[in-house]
């Protein structure tokens, strides 16, 4: 067992392929564990001899506690080689995971482990649950999400200073957020190899109050990020206009992931929206309780999108 280096990108790709049965998506392996401007992933890799038996990562991810910058890991890409399940590699790559993450003063792990891994991470990881995170969406067939278009808002294409002085607004407003500066989202969706993006904003008479980042999924469109200032009308029309973009391209939904403790939930219940299937697991464990306390794992303290997780 041994951490990642340079030349192993064509094994990682190859136990990709041979654990989840299709081929991973070219560059997206390193562009999220070495190209990330937040520093190089942490990878443990559990070889015999020259098959890669196992692999472990967190991504490198900013996190503002409190208003105060931190560093965290977002557990994913959990593989093991057919061959090689049921003899406890997993656990012990992770362990030796959390160790260099302490040394790299990465303060808490966390992530959305799928059905398959779950109880691994609860049982042999000490994992704690956070919360089950559900979907809410509404069918665009439903005219209260088509309002009349607003002015205020805009598609743009790339992430601008407007989105570092938003995020210096309103990270206070949360106790655990995803540090969401123009560095961060221009990583995240306008660099993804794998994925496009396209992004809204929201303007009023002092500036930029709120943006959108979503994406389609078959037939409908996620809502994979979302930040606003306290007035919750931004975030109305930035999904109201979404709902519209999806009628104009024959979407039949629009999902996201939203708090029950935001206002815009309910403002988004009125128009229609329903939390619903899929329900995602979401957990982490604290590597550095000298700087994190136990009140990071209720998850009513986060802020939380589709975004923040590495499936969307």
């Amino acid at each position: 067992m041994r951490s990642y280096e340079p030349g192993d990108e064509d094994a990682i790709g190859g136990l990709f392929a041979q654990a989840f049965l299709r081929p991973m998506p070219e560059n997206s392996w390193t562009w999220r564990f070495v190209d990330n401007p937040a520093g190089p992933g942490v990878v443990m890799l559990a070889w015999d001899g020259d098959v890669l038996a196992a692999h472990y990562a967190v991504t490198h991810i900013p996190i503002s506690v409190d208003g105060h910058d931190g560093l965290s890991g977002l557990s994913g890409t959990t593989m093991t080689h057919p061959g090689y399940r049921g003899l406890g590699l997993f656990p012990k790559l992770a362990t030796l995971t959390y160790d260099r993450m302490r040394e790299s003063d990465m303060s808490m792990v966390w992530g959305f482990p799928n059905v398959n891994s779950h109880r691994g991470f609860m049982e042999n990881l000490n994992w704690v649950d956070m919360w089950e995170v559900p979907t809410l969406r509404q069918n665009v067939s439903e005219a209260s999400i088509v309002t009349d278009p607003s002015d205020n808002v805009a598609e743009v294409h790339s992430f601008d200073e407007r989105f570092d002085r938003l995020w210096e607004e309103v990270r206070s407003q949360y106790r655990v957020i995803v540090r969401r500066d123009s560095g961060y989202l221009t990583w995240r969706y306008a660099m993804n190899p794998s994925q496009k993006y396209r992004i809204l904003t929201y303007e009023d008479e002092e500036g930029l109050a709120g943006y959108a980042v979503f994406k389609r999924y078959r037939n409908e469109l996620q809502v994979v990020d979302l930040l606003t200032t306290k007035d919750s009308s931004a975030g109305q029309q930035l999904i109201c206009q979404i709902g519209r973009i999806a009628l104009n391209e024959q979407a039949e939904a629009v999902s996201l992931w939203l708090s029950v403790t935001s206002p815009l939930h309910r403002t988004l219940e009125k128009l229609g929206f329903r939390n619903g299937n899929p329900v995602t697991y979401f957990g982490g464990l604290i590597l550095r309780p000298d700087v994190l306390d136990d009140t990071v794992y209720d998850y009513r303290n986060w802020y939380i999108t589709m975004g923040d997780s590495d499936v969307y």
